[in-house]
């Protein structure tokens, strides 16, 4: 719906308005003028262009398309022969015209609340209270960076947190703010990044996630019950909010949603999926490495056109910092706007993160790149009108449109030139018509000589005469119409004295002209000229010519080295002769025969018969064991492991910030892991949800994730979780002790039950009461730790002292909850009893000892004695190197305890499967069960031992042959690469950094502030 230009203004726009109508405004009008742009080429829309035509206008708006014959009397004719009109250019993501500045309140880090004026979120990330229609102040000069471009309005909002408010479309004309609006009520603007806000929560991509969620179970409970009999100020649960109330309907309103990188942007979209609202996504340059995902969301994009500078590879010391990534982005990021429309997926243009100077230079590249130019304007016009709510009102010149456009000499694609835009009828002129059209080289003859005249328009005119080797500079020459003045010099060239000109061109063309030239004294005598045709500029310049449209790059997903060119498909295969680790009872079988088929694992035997259609792998002196299984790992995520702001965060999800494209799944995987639980740090008692994932490299985000695994999240004991090692200003948050930190679990568990017992409840109520009662506001932090004591969410716990063990089992009897894992518990040893009597598992470091003080009694027989005593015991890794070394990991207890090879692989394999609540699907080489293999060369235990195939649902998505093969080929694509780059011209070579935040490698304690200037990253690695 198109709101009325006027419905909404500020009482400083109000006021402008009504002394300009005061001083300027007569008493009575008279009709509005008629303007016909007459002779050009109109592009109507898009997919419409006529030529030779006639555009009306009349007032503010467009009156029409005729043939020139038909123009009405008393229109004023403007002849634009030989002109290109388009309609107006929208950027629908902007920040022009806003002034307004966020208060700072005066507190010391860290700030966990902040007084807060008004009715509005406690959280000060979130602005969704604004209608920046309110705050309009219209301003020529930043306006200029989009009118030069052929910018006529924008869609804009205060960029600032994660719900920033509502955005307005306006004109970028220079007229009061209440005559500029076109749309008062537009899309929400939203971003993942927490802006100005000092609060200390969120600061993880994650926790914005949550943030987001939450604000949207809110604005829905607000929405169902404040027309409740029950919702007033006298009652408990009576909240008034200002954002919520701005964000009601909530399935009505439409959304804007920036964000930093690819991964974000679709993390954005399904996060908007989710919750079944309309969003845009603001565009990265990379959507081409994940279009499919990307098409799957259906949502519109927003695209700056912001390619990459070319990475310096000057020598082979720069060389070595660029990674194939950033040579395949520097070479393929002008074919991304083509590879959108050819998928069909809705795309407006923005300034945004982008140099305005650059922008008609990167169109036209992406136009030479594919893009066809119909495809280009509808991104400036048509679609960014529709993004912008404006659909009705502009981007078309049609009757009834505003009258916004924009003329240019030539095609603008090409190597046309803009010339003026028109804002609400009104034109702005950028380059002279008539004048401009007269810049150029010239001969002219006086006095029997014959000299060149060269005419040059930067920011003003200037211009010399020249004959052989001689040059004299034009003293401040006048083009005024078809008539030049200027003086000069002419001693050089045998005249005495200074000259004074007055030329007049013949026609607009300038192809002939006269004039007279007045000497030094006094005489006048008459000048001729003719244009020069023929270029006396040197030769083309090498960035003017045709650039190669061949990609020498491959694309992979992930795009990446090592990423693949196609996914693998599940294999019939036969697997024979090889030494199997069943992690069964049966043990280990010499020369056995395994089948896989359609993912599973269809037999185990010995000299079993192939089935037809099955490929035969022959594993003659080879082992085959079950894929590794990691309890606690961090890689594979973006935005930080540690939402560390509270002291419970149990709301964060580690599955919403997956990261497809970590190297790190490729190198676990190649050291045979194929199961790993992607754990939140270790900041806080109650941390985050948790998320088991496949290494199913190449895959997305949503596809790592293992269908069917038991809910988890991570709890903490210890040093970290009372802040101990943080810095002295960290003595404020709740626990800052040992016994603090059961304190607060109880108060958390009491407070879940509470909670859900009301919901319960509420649910019980009759429809007719519960249209009187307020239904209980929604708490995903809550909710959360309630499925613990539902017994739907297992629980992982950091551990490490005797002391804190037992606590944590004693209130895990009192609450009735299983542990599905202490995680670490390098004094697991001294209560193993207790643990086994439980049913609690361990899962532990193989031998780390003393790298802080709750680990000094840390010994590495600890994992032995847990075994022997019947505790569950695995060997985990919470490290990005050692997980793919986890197989030697798993040997060293029968080094320093003699732990038998079968227990020893059993902790790497099937106990931690078992802890993670899919031992009946992974873990172990059975009948029935997952095929995820794992081929060694030798003894899996031994420091020897190296992969030879992987296989994850019976996918073979790592091959040592394969991986071999690949390096050759990467190095050769490098070197392409480079040699392609470096013979480009320099205009290819100039555009933004790459903007992609290089990340930490994710242990337990690793503070991070993903929103902040600089990260404050742990030391110790748990």
């Amino acid at each position: 719906m198109i709101n009325n230009p006027v419905t909404r203004y500020s009482a400083l726009g109000l006021l402008l308005f009504s002394q300009t109508a005061l001083a300027k405004t007569p008493l009575t009008q008279g009709n509005e003028a008629l303007t016909a742009l007459t002779g050009a080429t109109i592009h109507i829309s898009p997919e419409q262009r006529v030529e030779n035509a006639t555009l009306l206008v009349k007032g503010k708006k467009i009156y029409g398309v005729v043939d020139n014959d038909d123009i009405p009397e008393h229109a004023l004719v403007l002849d634009l022969a030989g002109y290109t009109l388009y309609p107006g250019f929208i950027d629908p993501y902007a920040d022009y015209g806003i002034e307004f500045k966020y208060p700072k309140p005066d507190n010391k880090p860290p700030v966990y609340e902040v007084k807060q004026l008004g009715a509005k979120s406690g959280n000060t990330a979130i602005h969704a209270e604004k209608d920046w229609v309110d705050y309009i102040s219209p301003n020529k000069a930043a306006a200029a960076k989009w009118v030069n471009n052929g910018f006529t309005s924008v869609q804009s909002a205060k960029l600032d947190g994660i719900f920033q408010g509502r955005g307005v479309t306006l004109s970028l004309s220079e007229k009061p703010a209440n005559e500029v609006i076109y749309q008062s009520q537009g899309k929400h603007f939203m971003s993942f990044h927490k802006g100005s806000s000092i609060m200390d929560y969120p600061n993880s991509l994650m926790g914005s996630m949550a943030l987001i969620r939450q604000t949207f179970a809110d604005t829905l409970w607000y929405q169902n019950n404040k027309d409740k009999d029950d919702f007033n100020a006298s009652s408990p649960a009576f909240v008034m909010n200002s954002a919520w109330g701005n964000l009601v309907p909530l399935e009505q309103q439409q959304f804007i949603f920036a964000t930093d990188n690819l991964n974000s942007q679709l993390r954005a979209g399904h996060l908007m999926q989710e919750h079944s609202l309309s969003a845009t996504l603001l565009g990265n340059g990379k959507e081409y490495a994940r279009l499919n995902e990307l098409k799957g969301i259906n949502a519109p994009v927003i695209l700056p056109l912001n390619f990459p500078k070319a990475p310096d590879v000057s020598d082979r010391d720069a060389e070595r910092q660029v990674t194939l990534e950033q040579l395949r982005h520097w070479e393929r990021a002008p074919f991304n706007p083509a590879l959108l429309a050819s998928e069909a997926i809705p795309f407006a243009l923005t300034l945004h993160d982008t140099d305005a100077k650059a922008f008609w230079k990167r169109l036209r590249l992406a136009v030479d790149m594919g893009l066809t130019k119909e495809d280009a304007l509808a991104a400036l016009t048509t679609e960014a009108a529709q993004i912008a709510g404006v659909s009705e009102l502009a981007g078309k010149l049609e009757k009834g449109y505003i009258a916004d456009i924009v003329v240019a000499k030539g095609d603008l694609f090409e190597d046309g030139e803009i010339y003026s835009v028109w804002m609400q009828g009104d034109e702005t002129i950028l380059k002279p018509r008539a004048e401009q059209a007269l810049i150029g080289e010239y001969q002219i003859s006086f006095n029997g000589l014959e000299l060149d005249l060269v005419l040059e328009q930067g920011k003003k005119l200037s211009g010399v005469l020249s004959g052989g080797e001689q040059e004299i500079k034009l003293s401040k020459p006048v083009l005024k119409g078809q008539r030049l003045s200027f003086s000069a010099d002419l001693t050089e060239a045998g005249v005495e004295g200074v000259g004074r000109f007055v030329i007049w061109f013949d026609d607009n063309k300038g192809s002939s002209l006269h004039g007279q030239l007045t000497d030094a004294k006094g005489a006048i005598t008459p000048v001729a000229g003719t244009r020069n045709t023929s270029s006396t500029a040197e030769d083309e310049d090498k960035d003017n010519k045709p650039l190669p449209t061949e990609l020498v790059g491959r694309l992979t997903s992930p795009n990446v080295a090592y990423g693949l060119s196609s996914l693998p498909s599940a294999e019939k295969l036969h697997i024979k002769n090889a030494t199997v680790w069943t992690s069964e009872a049966e043990g280990v079988l010499e020369n056995a025969d395994v089948l896989i088929k359609d993912g599973e694992i269809q037999e185990v035997g010995q000299s079993l018969r192939t089935p037809s259609g099955y490929k035969v792998l022959d594993a003659e002196g080879k082992h085959l064991t079950a894929g590794i299984v990691d309890e606690h790992s961090h890689i594979a995520i973006n935005g930080g492991t540690n939402e560390g702001s509270d002291a419970i965060t149990s709301e964060v999800r580690i599955g919403d910030i997956l990261d497809p494209d970590a190297i790190a799944i490729y190198r676990s995987l190649s050291g045979g892991v194929t199961t790993a639980q992607l754990l939140h740090g270790s900041a806080n008692p109650i941390g985050g949800q948790a998320q088991l994932i496949k290494l199913r490299w190449g895959e997305d985000a949503s596809s790592l994730k293992f269908k069917g695994a038991p809910s988890a999240i991570k709890f903490a004991l210890g040093e970290n979780v009372k802040q101990s090692n943080w810095g002295d200003q960290f003595t404020t948050r709740f626990p800052q002790t040992r016994m603090g930190v059961e304190s607060l679990f109880r108060d958390a568990f009491d407070a879940a039950m509470e909670h859900d017992k009301a919901r319960a409840d509420y649910d019980k109520l009759r429809r007719s009461s519960q249209r009187k009662t307020l239904e209980p506001k929604p708490d995903l932090r809550l909710q959360a730790v309630a499925e613990i004591l539902k017994d739907q969410r297992d629980i992982h716990i950091h551990s490490y002292v005797q002391s804190e063990i037992l606590m944590f089992l004693q209130l895990a009897e009192e609450y009735n909850f299983d542990i599905a894992a202490f995680t670490h518990v390098l004094e697991g040893y001294k209560l193993a009893d207790e643990l086994a009597a439980q049913g609690a598992g361990a899962s532990t470091f193989s031998d780390w000892w003393a790298y802080k003080f709750e680990v000094y009694d840390a010994i590495p027989q600890n994992a032995c004695l847990m075994n022997d005593k019947g505790v569950l015991t695995s060997i985990n890794s919470d490290d990005y190197e050692m997980q793919r070394r986890l197989n030697q990991e798993a040997a060293k207890s029968v080094m320093y305890c003699g732990m038998s090879e079968t227990d020893a692989l059993n902790m790497i394999t099937i106990n931690p499967a078992k802890q993670l609540g899919v031992g009946d699907k992974v873990g172990s080489i059975k009948e029935g069960k997952q095929a995820d293999l794992v081929l060694w060369d030798t003894h899996p235990l031994s420091v020897y031992a190296k992969t030879q195939a992987v296989w994850v649902d019976g996918k073979r998505y790592f091959d040592r042959t394969r991986n071999q093969q690949e390096t050759r080929l990467l190095g050769e694509e490098r070197a392409a690469l480079i040699q392609k780059l470096l013979a480009s011209p320099a205009s290819r070579k100039q555009g933004e950094l790459p903007a992609d935040k290089q990340e930490p490698e994710w242990h337990c304690d690793t503070h991070y502030n993903a929103w902040g200037e600089n990260a404050h990253l742990g030391h110790n690695h748990h």
